[in-house]
């Protein structure tokens, strides 16, 4: 296990500034973009993948529903 080279607010700043590049490009793009996720985070690369092809909202907890995101989902409520 490698140690964390960035504060977790500065990963999860990182991630959203790279996922929608990573979501649109081609095959080997996302391999370079993700070897610098990698190497940036010291992430794990299966769960570098995980976390940048995620479309969820991320600022919501599991157990809590946000009225917001549900008006996304469903449109009004």
């Amino acid at each position: 296990m490698t140690a964390k080279t960035m504060s977790l607010i500065a990963r999860r700043e990182l991630q959203a500034s790279i996922r929608r590049k990573y979501r649109y490009s081609s095959w080997t793009d996302k391999r370079k973009i993700l070897d610098g996720f990698v190497a940036a985070t010291g992430y794990e690369r299966k769960y570098a993948i995980q976390l940048l092809k995620v479309t969820k909202c991320l600022s919501c907890p599991r157990t809590v529903r946000h009225r917001s995101c549900m008006m996304n989902k469903y449109g009004k409520l």
